[in-house]
């Protein structure tokens, strides 16, 4: 080996040492054997957007209900009405798509980081006692377990409405809910199976559209495009769609009038359906007049597309419990959230898409989405995230699929 050969080998060689310096070792999330994990929060960018915060919308990179009832909120094949917008139309996204020399450093990067990484425990069983548990303790008040983490009308004056950051006066009156449902879709609604399906690259060429498709109840995650050419992979099925506050700025919002684009709304909500629209809003006092806005358009419009609000007390729960156990992060990502809402309404919960690395475990080069390169303003504990679902998978509390599909 050359002099200069070594050298453009050595940083490298540094990056893939200190993956092996360090070991997970805080108190188990649930019961169940540990995954030897080496640390891995070295990578820059990640693929989960932070809920609530001013940057583009992707996700790492989801009585019993009959099947009818299921399909009132799913989206049949050949039921879209076009496509999404591509995001690379919008500058705040596109100036994230990182340029060729960028995209390749990542990739050797990332593929000295999977090396280290164990795989998923084989023949995955689902674990109830384990699951169950898991279920109570990342939403701590029973109040809001199960299928009552929706905003409804004729709550008590702030009940389960103090959000992350520093409360608004906003949240004091009525008017904050009198738009919302007088019930929660999901109070007595419970589904055998379902699919959380995150953006990550890795679903590209996975085959697992049918499979997806499979489960009673599909989550997807902010606005992810959908199509015919992503249907072999990612399905056709959508129950249930998460909005940034943020993505409404930037993808549907006139800058210099400040007026909502409606039609541009309507034509991106058509593709997912009657589904779900579970928008993050009373995070903070300063996010809480958009969402309004587009829950007024869609009546306006007679729109099919119920809007849901989670209870910011729920996320907040879920923020506290995966920091006491070992998440390093201000908050968790939109798609590790939204699998701990899943978990409430969902018997068996499997996720696709959520694999935060450039390579598979076969080398193969990926994007950070299926859709796009476009990488995330702000820095998560991904990888670390990563790390929490391999513990969940291997303890039988959730499906994680990191592979192509049969």
């Amino acid at each position: 080996m050359t002099r200069r050969q070594r050298l453009c080998a050595l940083p490298l060689f540094l990056q893939a040492v200190l993956f092996l310096l360090y070991y997970y070792t805080p108190e188990s999330v649930i019961p169940g054997n540990m995954l030897h994990w080496k640390i891995l929060d070295t990578r820059v960018h990640t693929s989960s957007s932070s809920i609530g915060l001013e940057e583009a919308g992707n996700g790492q990179n989801e009585a019993d209900v009959t099947k009818e009832d299921n399909d009132q909120r799913s989206m049949s094949p050949g039921s879209s009405i076009g496509k999404t917008s591509p995001l690379k139309k919008f500058k705040s996204y596109a100036r994230h798509i990182p340029n060729k020399k960028v995209a390749q450093e990542k990739f050797l990067a990332d593929q000295a980081a999977v090396q280290a990484i164990p795989t998923e425990a084989p023949g995955w069983v689902y674990n109830k006692t384990a699951a169950d548990l898991f279920r109570k303790g990342i939403v701590s008040d029973s109040r809001f377990a199960n299928g009552s983490f929706v905003v409804t009308q004729g709550l008590p004056i702030n009940f389960g409405l103090t959000p992350h950051t520093k409360p608004s006066k906003k949240f004091d009156r009525p008017e904050v809910t009198k738009n919302f449902s007088k019930e929660s879709p999901f109070k007595t609604r419970h589904f055998s199976t379902c699919s959380v399906v995150g953006n990550g690259g890795i679903l590209k060429g996975s085959s697992c559209g049918k499979e997806i498709d499979a489960s009673e109840f599909v989550f997807r995650i902010n606005m992810a495009p959908m199509g015919d050419n992503y249907m072999m992979d990612i399905g056709n099925k959508t129950n249930l769609i998460t909005m940034n506050p943020s993505m409404i700025k930037y993808r549907y919002t006139n800058k210099k009038q400040k007026l909502l684009n409606v039609k541009a709304l309507m034509h991106d909500l058509s593709v997912y359906g009657d589904s779900y629209l579970l928008i993050w809003a009373l995070l903070s006092g300063h996010n809480t007049r958009r969402p309004g806005n587009v829950l007024q358009a869609l009546k306006e419009n007679n729109a099919t597309n119920q809007v849901i609000i989670p209870f910011p007390y729920v996320t907040t729960s879920m923020t506290s419990f995966w920091k006491e156990n070992g998440l390093e992060a201000q908050r968790p990502s939109t798609g590790l959230i939204l699998v701990g809402l899943a978990t409430q309404i969902c018997e068996e919960v499997r996720l696709y898409g959520f694999w935060p690395f450039h390579a598979d475990r076969s080398n193969r080069r990926l994007t950070e989405h299926y859709y796009d390169n476009s990488l995330p303003t702000q820095v998560h504990s991904v990888p670390d995230e990563f790390r929490q679902l391999q513990r969940l998978h291997n303890t039988g509390v959730l499906c994680l699929t990191t592979h192509a599909c049969q």
